[in-house]
């Protein structure tokens, strides 16, 4: 299966966003005219170069989500929108942000609805954003939507500012190891290895295999980070690590803490922007490719393609998640619960909701062992060398003492 990104029409002329998985972008598009959408764009998602090669602008959640909140306060205050858009523009940090906006201005101001000049920025703006905004201006709600936006993209930067702050330390354990092997191979051991040689003994196997190491090191580092830095930039061309990314996320979910960690986390995101959506009036089967779009598993990829299947056929939501077996059953239990309380939305985001505690408690557990683990690793490296240094030291004052 293929996953498309498409932009299309409905019958009511409304523009629709978002992804979709099909054999091929003929079966593609049959799938989207039998959900009564008529695609007027279609790119395969998977080919698209990385905008790290690409250098397309990137902005950070926490930005995003200020300047929703700052939009949304200036409509609230009564402010027409192209002004607020210039207002909101200056103030923001971010330049490929603050040139967007004025571009997103302008555009409102010659007739276009804000959605639909959001939609000409798909590097900044998501099309869970995009959609949000849409239906947000059919249900006359814009403010609350974009305050909606605002808590979801700063949620979104505090957990990854969590993250990296509780990796800062490990990260620091792992460099300074690094930095003392390094050290360790490439000064202190060749000046013994002069040592060794002028004494002319025979070497045990662990000294010789490290100064061999030494050696190969000091001559060929340069061809080495020449291989290691030419394979990425290839690999990221060739979309190798789209393929290898499929069996890593296979291994990666079966992991015992953060197999668990990614799976929450993954879901969370999900059904936070299903729940968003249903919540402000968006069709099920539209908001499904949507809020899948933010998930970056290729198995909970595979699995929202299953669902949009099946709601498209007429099942219920909570039957789908439970089929997939990829949702575990509180996701589907709580869904049932809201499809018949008729609170579906407020339902997925009490499950969000939940699952930021997990994944929060599990990132702290995550974080505890693998400090120690780090610890006893660069230890256990750093006592093999040198253990393999002082052997020959150790067998010299064996055969002085006979």
């Amino acid at each position: 299966m293929t996953r498309y990104a498409f932009r299309g029409k409905t019958h009511t002329l409304e523009v629709v966003e978002g992804m979709i998985e099909a054999e091929s972008d003929t079966s593609a598009v049959s799938r989207l005219n039998a959900g009564g959408i008529y695609p007027i764009r279609l790119n395969e998602a998977a080919r698209e170069t990385p905008a790290v090669l690409t250098g397309r602008p990137r902005v950070s959640s926490r930005a995003l989500g200020q300047m929703s909140r700052h939009l949304a306060q200036l409509l609230g205050g009564g402010l027409p929108l192209a002004q607020a858009l210039r207002l909101v523009a200056q103030q923001t940090e971010s330049r490929p942000l603050r040139t967007a906006l004025e571009q997103v201005s302008d555009g409102v101001r010659d007739g276009a609805s804000l959605s639909e000049a959001l939609a000409d920025h798909p590097e900044l703006f998501s099309s869970l954003y995009v959609s949000m905004v849409r239906a947000g201006e059919t249900a006359g709600a814009l403010e609350e939507v974009l305050s909606r936006l605002a808590d979801w993209l700063e949620r979104e930067a505090e957990l990854t500012s969590r993250s990296t702050t509780a990796l800062v330390y490990p990260a620091f354990v792992l460099g300074l190891g690094v930095l003392t092997v390094m050290v360790l191979v490439l000064f202190v051991v060749p000046k013994l290895a002069i040592l060794f040689e002028e004494n002319g003994q025979l070497l045990p196997l662990p000294t010789r295999l490290l100064l061999a190491a030494s050696g190969g090191l000091r001559r060929w580092w340069w061809l080495a980070l020449l291989a290691v830095t030419g394979t990425g930039w290839w690999a990221a061309r060739r979309r190798v690590l789209h393929a290898a990314g499929r069996l890593m996320d296979r291994w990666a979910l079966r992991m015992p803490v953060a197999g668990d960690f990614v799976r929450k986390f993954q879901i969370a995101r999900f059904v936070r922007g299903l729940g968003l959506m249903v919540g402000q009036g968006v069709p099920l089967l539209q908001a499904l490719p949507v809020a899948g779009g933010a998930v970056s598993s290729h198995a909970l990829r595979r699995a929202v393609g299953e669902l949009e299947e099946a709601v498209r056929e007429g099942g219920a939501l909570s039957g789908a998640l439970s089929a997939t077996k990829q949702f575990p059953p509180f996701v589907s239990s709580l869904a049932a619960v809201g499809e018949e309380s008729g609170t579906l939305a407020a339902a997925l985001l009490n499950i969000a909701s939940t699952y930021d505690r997990d994944t929060d408690r599990l990132l702290k557990l995550a974080v505890t062992l693998l400090e120690p683990l780090l610890i006893v690793g660069v230890g256990a490296l750093v006592m093999v060398i040198v253990v393999s240094m002082l052997l020959p030291v150790f067998e010299l004052g064996l055969v002085a003492q006979e």
